[in-house]
């Protein structure tokens, strides 16, 4: 049960940040979170989370090596994909949507397990 509490409290947090941001037309979190959203709809970005996610499910240090794997993913897609200069902005979203893909895989296992 302590695992699903984290998880879910971390939601709520990620919420109340979005939501204030709207609220307070603060343009940083707002601009952020829509990039956020837009690469997450990104199939390279999706399928290289999901295999990082279920491949190292059971590590020690699951985060840690997942956000290289995202860092590694970002790089690649600025790179090799899209061709643009790499710029620190745009490889955060890229990794903040990778590692937000790997949340909420986990978060729907943590949910539906026992």
């Amino acid at each position: 049960m302590r695992k699903k509490s984290t998880y879910l409290y971390f939601l709520a947090l990620i919420v109340i940040l979005i939501a204030a941001g709207y609220a307070l037309n603060i343009h940083l979190i707002k601009n952020a979170a829509i990039a956020i959203i837009k690469n997450m709809k990104d199939l390279w970005i999706c399928a290289s989370a999901a295999v990082c996610a279920f491949i190292f499910m059971g590590n020690k240090h699951y985060w840690l090596i997942n956000i290289g794997c995202g860092v590694i993913a970002a790089l690649i897609m600025e790179i090799a994909v899209r061709g643009h200069s790499l710029g620190l902005y745009s490889l955060s979203i890229i990794t903040l949507a990778f590692l937000g893909i790997v949340y909420l895989l986990n978060l729907v296992k943590v949910v539906f397990t026992k």
